[in-house]
């Protein structure tokens, strides 16, 4: 692997050191982002771990896909921040969001948005990979409607998912000094999708149900939020961030423009209960949030609601805490009243993340948090204690949620192999990778010599990451790498190559 920021080559020059049980790595700082001798078209942003307990964290590979940086796309890592895949494709003008693992037609395949940003929300389509990085299909909008939006990918079973749309839509907004049929709010809008037949099984508009009187964002705040004046700059009063469904066909919907979360009836799309905001209906007792992200039902019965969130506490306007949490809250329907039943927050003096974040639960009951505007992901046992924290090492990087899963990756494509030898008779350097790969456990690696165009067995390398790299001291012209598994199985062969004596550049 070689690093650099600004095009300027560079090494990556970690220091390890241990304490205890735990493992802290730094990078050094400045550098950014890596990028590979076999694979020089990728760059990939570097993951600063500062905190790691190998004998605590979840197995698994780590699921990003951050912006504002050199390339954006989703990227896998492993624990050790060792880049495992990217699906970048080159665009510097497109984001993507909310890279997950979902089991699409009952088995797993990669989900993701991609699209282009405007302003506080986003025009594109969600993606759906099979585990051989190949597209298996696409979802998109339907009734319509504007394209889809970032800001949610929710699959509820294996060919339904739900999607958020922002809509531009007329609306009288005389009290806010604008002609009545001048007037434009942005509708935020939630689809339940059945994905073979792209038919919407159901729909929802903030503005049938929600007034804009409700929002703590006012008209006009920022050029994001909008002025009300045309259909290009509506005002955001609602900001829909996720949708998720229970067994009883109910959605829970987070507005971050309202700080509330909203139940809705999954039959006629009423407004069951609202937690927080200007009319809330169930009140907390020992707790707040703002701002808010990633509301998730839990657990529920006839009287008690369990439910998970990001409480951001913050949009740089309106503050209701110091520092940014995932939550978990508890609500009692005999009484409408809810309790905090656990904050989870980084570690030391924590962070506060005014857009953007996560919080997943893990089946081992381990928490992964994502923390939005800031690039940092986390993970905490259950009692809240911290055993994993990284970051992203470019600041300016942000990143919508951020997860843990287990995946298998077995790319379609081949290896890809470079070697280097200065000249003939001098030593001759391989690098071999293969983007996507999750089983590989070592390569084999082949060569002709200067009397023999005959193939034998130069080395076996240890798989060292993204990038394995074996020197031979001895020239050979010509070469081929074999990716083996765990079980000595061959999985692939890279093409065959010639030794350049031209160094590759890494940018």
């Amino acid at each position: 692997m070689a690093a650099g920021r600004n095009g300027s080559p560079g090494d990556v020059k970690a220091i390890l050191l241990i304490i205890n049980l735990f493992t802290i790595t730094s990078v050094v700082q400045g550098v950014e982002w890596m990028s590979f001798q076999s694979r020089p078209d990728i760059r990939a942003p570097i993951m600063d771990i500062s905190l790691k307990n190998d004998t605590l964290i979840t197995p698994g590979y780590i699921f990003l896909a951050p912006y504002e940086t050199e390339l954006p796309g989703p990227y896998i890592y492993d624990n050790d921040g060792n880049l495992v895949w990217s699906g970048a494709d080159g665009s510097i003008s497109e984001l993507f969001h909310d890279l997950q693992v979902c089991p699409y037609n009952g088995t797993d395949h990669l989900c993701y948005f991609q699209g282009k940003q405007i302003g506080g929300y986003a025009r594109g389509r969600h993606i759906i990979l099979n585990k051989d990085y190949a597209p298996a299909t696409t979802v998109q909008t339907g009734n319509g409607l504007t394209l889809s939006d970032m800001h949610e990918f929710n699959m509820v079973n294996t060919t339904t998912v739900l999607i958020a749309v922002y809509q531009p839509r007329r609306y009288a907004l005389g009290a806010y000094n604008i002609s009545k049929d001048k007037g434009w709010a942005m509708d935020g809008v939630f689809q339940e999708i059945d994905i073979p037949s792209g038919k919407v099984l159901f729909e929802w508009k903030s503005l049938d149900h929600v007034p804009v009187s409700e929002s703590y964002t006012p008209l006009g705040l920022n050029p994001v939020v909008g002025d009300g004046l045309s259909n290009a700059t509506a005002w955001d009063y609602f900001h829909l961030n996720s949708v998720d469904k229970n067994a009883d066909g109910d959605y829970l919907v987070s507005a971050r423009h309202t700080s509330c979360i909203y139940k809705i009836s999954g039959k006629d799309g009423s407004v069951k209960w609202r937690l927080g905001g200007m009319n809330a209906s169930i009140k907390q007792l020992d707790y707040n949030f703002s701002s808010q992200h990633d509301a998730r039902f839990q657990k529920e019965n006839d009287t008690v609601t369990v439910i998970s969130l990001f409480d951001n506490a913050s949009n740089i306007y309106r503050n209701t805490s110091s520092t940014s949490s995932g939550i978990i809250v508890s609500i009692d329907h005999r009484t409408n009243t809810s309790r905090l039943l656990k904050r989870y927050q980084a570690p030391g003096a924590g962070i506060l993340s005014t857009s953007q974040g996560n919080l997943q639960i893990l089946p081992n009951k381990h928490r992964f948090l994502g923390w939005g505007s800031n690039p940092s992901i986390s993970e905490h046992t259950e009692d809240g204690t911290a055993i994993f924290f990284a970051t992203l090492n470019n600041p300016k990087t942000m990143n919508y949620r951020a997860f843990r899963f287990n995946w298998t990756g077995q790319p379609s494509d081949k290896p890809a192999l470079r070697t280097y030898a200065a000249s003939p008779g001098s030593a001759t350097t391989l690098w071999v990778s293969w983007n996507g790969a999750t089983t590989v456990d070592h390569w084999n690696l082949y060569g002709t010599n200067s009397s023999s165009d005959v193939f034998t067995l130069l080395s076996r390398a240890d798989n060292q990451g993204f990038q394995s790299t074996y020197t031979s001291p001895n020239y050979h012209p010509r070469t081929y790498a074999e990716a083996i598994s765990r079980n000595g199985t061959s999985l692939g062969n890279s093409s065959v190559v010639n030794a350049s004596a031209v160094r590759v550049k890494i940018q």
